[in-house]
Formats: structure tokens, sequence, C-alpha cells
């Protein structure tokens, strides 16, 4: 599998596959004319370096990229794929903003404690063989939807922070609410965000039925583990159908969201066009949220990390123009993820810049030394002020919280 890779991070051994311009362009002289070579010495390392900014190599056929990359430079090399991957103007002019985030994240966590109501419910009422009232999901899932619209940042916020529980809600809820600030960011219609916003809050329920132990296993699940597991996408159909009023589209999505572009997924192994277009949404938008939830046998993912490797695998598991506008959607610093700053200051960003990726905003909770300021400060780093002679703050890095005695969960306004 070829890897793109910054020029600044190749070294000597790797394989380069392509350039980032065609080969006729390049002035090279043997053995650069074979269009395809390994590194052999450092004055063709800086040959290359010299005319391009990044190039693809090939792991099968030399030296691979990961382990020679420093944090650093996979940090740098990871604002390198945003920047590229932004070949198109944002959709969300089609939804500006209509609220603050300072107002909406008031409503929205009434919004947010309504919705996990209506799910204990439904998870009530299919453990005590009850119908579920698909009215109440709609409800639920339209408030949710008009949050989203008016500021998305709201809604992802008060999620990301209450993600420390990794229940089926948790989950759940994650799902709904990245999904659908996807789909406002591609620009699809309202009723296309409440259709996705039912199925991608559905789309698990049949887990219900799936033994704990399984969903608790550490050590490796065996083949008919595994097909215990993969029955939860017939039991969420069976329960979705069973309710009034209940669209096709929705079935569709939630049959179809563990489907693979590749061929891979499941239950019918579809591929390509096959698969729903709001079903290749729920599926990727639930492999990220997967990624970056812990599980009792791996840590959980860091954004930046579940990035990456979606990155890597585009056009696998998920359609490529997908994954890249999903990377535009999300950008590099998530909502609700946690930054330290060139002054030493520890963050969590509060609102995305969509057109300064680099500068979100923040709110600052400790001092330079680490410790926990008493009234936590917000910060727009794309509209500072800053005294002459001194350097405006900038984002170093993205940290654990716990990594500096911070619960997240303290941050649930």
């Amino acid at each position: 599998m070829k890897r793109k890779v910054l020029t600044d991070d190749l070294t000597l051994g790797m394989y380069v596959a392509e350039l980032d311009r065609s080969w006729e362009s390049a002035p090279f002289e043997s053995p650069f004319e074979l269009q395809g070579f390994t590194i052999q010495n450092v004055e063709e390392l800086l040959k290359v370096q010299k005319l391009c900014r990044y190039v693809y190599i090939d792991p099968n056929l030399g030296v691979g990229a990961k382990k020679y990359l420093s944090d650093e430079h996979q940090f740098n090399s990871a604002i390198n794929i945003i920047q590229e991957t932004a070949t198109a103007a944002p959709l969300e002019e089609y939804y500006p903003e209509k609220e603050p985030i300072d107002t909406e994240i008031v409503r929205a966590k009434e919004i947010l404690n309504d919705t996990r109501r209506v799910y204990d419910q439904v998870v009530r009422d299919i453990e005590s063989g009850n119908k579920v009232d698909a009215s109440t999901v709609k409800n639920v899932v339209g408030t949710l939807v008009e949050s989203v619209l008016r500021n998305a940042s709201a809604t992802s916020w008060l999620v990301r922070l209450k993600k420390q529980d990794e229940s089926a809600y948790s989950h759940s809820i994650s799902v709904c609410v990245l999904g659908l600030t996807l789909a406002r960011y591609l620009g699809l219609s309202k009723k296309q965000l409440n259709v996705l916003g039912v199925a991608t809050l559905l789309q698990d329920i049949g887990k219900l039925s799936i033994p704990p132990y399984l969903l608790s296993k550490v050590e490796r699940l065996d083949k008919k583990e595994l097909e215990l597991i993969k029955l939860h996408v017939n039991k969420s159909i069976s329960v979705i159908r069973s309710m009034d009023d209940i669209s096709s589209e929705i079935i569709t999505i939630t049959a179809a969201h563990h489907e693979r572009f590749d061929g891979t997924g499941y239950p019918r192994g579809l591929s390509r066009s096959e698969i729903d277009p709001l079903a290749s949404i729920a599926g990727l938008v639930d492999t990220y949220e997967a990624m970056t939830a812990n599980r009792p046998y791996r840590r959980a993912k860091t954004g930046f990390e579940a990035l990456m490797e979606l990155y890597d695998e585009r056009d696998r598991a998920h359609p490529g123009g997908l994954i890249e506008q999903f990377i535009q959607c999300v950008g590099i610093f998530p909502v609700g993820g946690f930054v330290k700053l060139n002054t030493g200051e520890i963050s969590v960003v509060v609102q995305r810049n969509q057109i300064i990726q680099l500068k979100p905003r923040i709110m600052i909770l400790t001092d330079p030394k680490g410790n926990k300021l008493p009234h936590p400060q917000t910060l727009d780093l794309s509209a500072q002020f800053v005294l002459p002679g001194r350097m405006p703050r900038m984002i170093s890095k993205i940290v654990e919280p716990k990594d500096y005695n911070i619960d997240p969960r303290e941050l649930f306004i």
C-alpha cells in the first residue's frame, strides 16, 4: 500500500513510487527516470526534497514511513494532509451558524439529556417486549438536527466531553451527533439529516441481544463469536421494522452500516456503489467513534491517530472521497480534543476554525505550570491581541487529559 509522506520525512532506504508531479516534469537523471526508485544516498534524498513537497512511498518495496516519524513529524504530516485534502470550498454555507456556541450549548445540554432519556426508554421497551415508540425517537432526533444546524460545535463539544461514559448510550449518541455534523458539512437536506439521525441512533440497538461477555471480552474473538456479534445488524433491523411509520431508508442505512467499500463488510458483502451513500456516512462515523473509544482489549486512539489511520486506508473500508471530506469536517483539532500550547498551558478545543484550521477556539484549563485555573478562559487563536515583542499562543501538540490530571467529565457544563 502506497503511503503519502512529506519529503522532509523521507529517509534512506525508502522506495519512492510516485511524486507530487508527473515524472516527465521531474528533471531527474538516472535512476530517477525509471519512475520508481529506492533512495540510496544523501545526494538522492536531497534531490527529491529540493524538487517535491511530498511523495508516495511503497513500504513493501523499501523502508516504511511510520517507524521513522517522530511525534512532531507525524503532527506536521497530518497538518499537510488536512491542507492537501481541502480541494473544494466547505459546504457549511448551506447551513450558516445561527447561534454562537455559548448560547447553543445551554440548549444542547438539555437536548442531549432528552436524547438519553429516550434511548433509555427504547432499551427498556425492548427488554420488556414492548413496542418502541417511533414518534418519540423521531422527535428527539429532530431536536438534535435543529441544534446541529444552529451550531454543530455545541453538541460535538458536549458529546466529546461526556464520552468518558463508554456505555451503549454514549456510543450511539456520539455516532448520531457525528453523523449529523458530517451530513450538515456535506450540505445534505434536513430530511436526509433526520433519516440519518434515526438510523445512527438505533443501528446498534441489536447489540442488546448479544451476550454481554462477548462485548467486554479482552481475548480475541473466535469465528463463532464473531458471527454472533455480526447478528446484531439483523436484530437492529427487526426492532426498527417493528416500529410504526419508519421509512425504508432508515432500514437500508441500518442494514448496510457495516458493509465496506472493498466488499469485506457484512452481512451481505456489498461494495462500492452497492452501498447507500447515507449508509457509508453511518459506517464511517461508527468506525471513527469505535476507534476513539476505550475497549477492554485496547486503549482509545486519539482523534489525530484515528484520522490518520482512516486516511491511510481510504478506498478500502470507506470511500476515499468521503474520508477526505470527513477529515475536513472534523479537522486536525476535533472539538473536545485536548491540546498543549506553546506557552505550556493545557486547553480543550471548543470550536473549530473552518478557514484557519490550525487556530480553533479553545478553553484554557491550566496555567503554564500545569495548575488548574479556577475560571477557565476561552480564546480564539485566530483573533488574539498580542503585545509587541510577545509570541501569540499556538497549539504545539495533542495531549491526553489524564496525563495532566484533567477529568473531561468535570467540564460537562
